[in-house]
């Protein structure tokens, strides 16, 4: 969703806005630092918030130097914030898909021979520290292919550009976090406009940040079959 849509449905739950009106560019502003400051202040309450982003990476045969493996970090092959998990990972090339799926890292390692060169269908992802990732393929992707990440991220205010969000960018929030961060900000906002805060508002802030807490969770970061793919996750909550 748009932030500024977020923004809007946030000032509108306040009562400053009707539902035809759309907020000001500078009120859109205020919005977007209010909103920053709140996914700040979940972060240092163990609650990572993060978004869904493709990330498409073309792959270079000359640069990859007949690798079977591409890591991701600031600063790094892939030069991005390190997803928290992988949702999905394909291939395309002149119109085709090729869906890859993960592997454990005894299903890697059983692969006697890594250097033959393809389309690869298998990956498996390993944590390198805290800001980077590894992925290791079945094959050595071929010339011309792209790769396709489907990759959970955490929100740092800044796009994969390294560039600070806009209120007209779009995000794809991760499962309850926009209602959660809708309603927060409305609760954050209203002193700024002067409006009085509904018991209301604050009960459905509360319990949509409740919902959060319960059912979302961290996938653990261990360089172990798990690992940063597939569906099972523990540990920190997000």
């Amino acid at each position: 969703m748009l932030i500024s849509k977020t923004i809007d449905a946030a000032m509108r739950k306040i009562g400053v806005l009707t539902a035809q009106d759309e907020a000001s560019p500078a009120d859109h502003q205020l919005g977007l630092e209010t909103l920053n400051r709140i996914i700040d202040s979940y972060n240092t309450q163990d609650l990572l918030i993060t978004y869904i982003e493709d990330m498409p990476h073309v792959v270079d045969y000359s640069v990859r130097a007949w690798s079977n493996s591409v890591t991701i970090g600031i600063g790094l092959e892939i030069d991005e914030v390190a997803p928290v998990q992988i949702e999905d990972l394909y291939f395309s090339q002149g119109g085709t898909t090729y869906k890859a799926i993960p592997m454990a890292y005894n299903q890697y390692a059983d692969i006697l021979t890594k250097s033959n060169v393809g389309i690869p269908r298998r990956y498996y992802v390993q944590r390198m520290n805290d800001n980077a990732i590894k992925i290791y393929f079945d094959l050595i992707p071929e010339d011309g292919l792209t790769l396709h990440l489907l990759a959970k991220k955490p929100y740092t205010g800044v796009n994969g550009e390294g560039n600070d969000y806009l209120p007209t960018d779009d995000i794809k929030w991760n499962f309850g976090f926009e209602k959660m961060l809708m309603y927060r900000l409305a609760v954050e906002l209203s002193p700024d406009f002067e409006v009085p805060l509904s018991q209301t508002i604050i009960g459905l802030a509360t319990e949509a940040e409740k919902n959060v807490f319960e059912h979302n969770y961290q996938p653990a970061t261990l360089n172990s079959d798990v690992s940063l793919s597939g569906r099972v996750s523990y540990g920190r909550r997000y």
